[in-house]
């Protein structure tokens, strides 16, 4: 008999020095049986007849009370060996060495000369940072990028840095080069946010003070009323250009992020009855920070465009939209200077630009909750409405209420950002 253990993958066999007999010729042509394979243990057998006995009948060597009790102590010494040894450091293997040396000290195998194993590269920050991204792949997309410019940064200051190995030190000196580099406070901010996730992700403390970095941030750009209706009058000049402008009029009017705008259905069209009887019409969306329902009146011109592009835009990049409202509005004359200043270590460093150079798709949200606030004498209700701000607590029902109870202040507020152009149509 042969005591066969396996575990871990590996393998030991071992001889028992047992011998046990499986069968024997029975009674007649039958065959009888000596060894219960299914149980794993002998048989005794019928008892032998002295004529039988006189011809050498073979049987086993021993009785089966003794073979089977030596057997069983070995097989229970095997499997109490192994646990003591998987106890003593229960997240390591079992090596196939260290069993033979408890269970047959005088037979031990020789002990392998280690050999090392080969390093296991770690993740680089963008491999950390996409498994997060992958992760968390419903969050906004502006959340989901804005971690990429660590990465890159990251690729291009000390390729071979790797998360796991940011100390303190380290984390002082990429400060100092960001610092060196006049990238503003708020850029830095985001930078060991990303560093934070890349720790976090990886299961590594994360929350150390020498992690966390503090930014004011610069005033946002936004456009003046004058500004608005220059946008407005302008006449695109190509297809490209007329669907960003009235893209960004949208979202100005409709409150909406470029991402909820992106998911936008139009089902989500929803008229609004008020107190007086009257109907205004509205958009109904989940805010995507929030996710609270925010139900928002619309001018009529919003209604135009709405209905101009059959209440959907078709899907352009980030960085595509940027650069095309860019170019709107600097051919819509919008020249203003504006300090796109920077907050760099806590100091400002200026940078006077004209306006088309800075504004952006972000730009129209802001400019709604300045301008609503500003010709309603700072109500800033009206603002929370049409952005989305709501309380955490708001149901559905009662943003509705809401909506009917603020919509002809909303509306009385846009029809004086707008003039002529309340009800009008953006020029073609």
């Amino acid at each position: 008999m042969r005591l066969t253990t396996r575990w871990h993958g590996q393998e030991l066999q071992t001889d028992t020095g047992e011998r046990v007999l499986l069968a024997r010729p029975g009674k007649g042509e039958e065959m009888e049986v000596m060894w219960d394979a299914k149980g794993q243990r002998a048989l005794g057998g019928r008892r032998l007849t002295p004529k039988e006995e006189e011809a050498g009948v073979p049987t086993h060597p021993d009785t089966v009370t003794n073979i089977n009790a030596r057997l069983g102590a070995l097989e229970k010494n095997v499997i109490d060996t192994f646990n003591r040894l998987f106890d003593a450091a229960p997240y390591a293997q079992v090596s196939k060495a260290a069993l033979v040396a408890v269970l047959y000290p005088a037979t031990a195998m020789p002990t392998p000369v280690p050999v090392a194993a080969p390093a296991v590269a770690s993740r680089t920050f963008r491999q950390v940072l996409e498994e997060w991204k992958a992760e968390n792949r419903n969050l906004a997309k502006d959340s989901l990028r804005k971690y990429d410019q660590l990465a890159t940064m990251m690729e291009s200051w000390q390729p071979d840095l790797r998360p796991d190995q940011v100390t303190q030190k380290v984390a002082k000196e990429y400060q100092q080069h960001l610092l060196d580099l006049q990238k503003s406070d708020a850029t830095i901010k985001v930078h060991f946010g990303g560093m934070r996730k890349c720790l976090e992700q990886l299961g590594l403390p994360h929350d150390m003070a020498w992690l966390q970095y503090s930014a004011k941030n610069a005033p946002q750009l936004d456009l003046e009323i004058e500004e608005v209706r220059k946008l407005i009058r302008w006449r695109p000049t190509s297809e490209a250009l007329a669907e960003e402008r009235d893209r960004w009029l949208f979202q100005l009017f409709s409150g909406r992020r470029y991402e909820d705008l992106e998911k936008f259905d139009v089902r989500e069209r929803i008229t609004l009855t008020l107190e007086d009887g009257s109907q205004v019409p509205a958009l109904l969306h989940a805010q995507g920070k929030t996710g609270n329902d925010a139900a928002v009146p619309l001018p009529p011109i919003a209604v135009r465009i709405g209905e101009r592009w059959k209440w959907h835009f078709p899907a352009r990049t980030w960085q595509h939209r940027g650069d095309v409202i860019k170019e709107v509005a600097q051919a819509a004359g919008l020249t203003r200077e504006w300090d796109d200043r920077l907050i760099t270590g806590g100091k400002v460093v200026h940078n006077w630009r004209p306006i088309y150079q800075v504004i952006g798709t972000h730009t129209a949200r802001h400019t709604a909750g300045t301008l609503l606030k500003q010709v309603s004498n700072g109500n800033k209700g009206l603002a929370r409405l049409v952005l989305g701000h709501a309380e955490e607590d708001v149901t559905d029902r009662y943003a509705k209420d809401k909506a009917r109870l603020l919509a002809p202040e909303v509306l009385k507020a846009w029809e004086k950002i707008l003039g002529e152009w309340y009800n009008g149509e953006p020029a073609r």
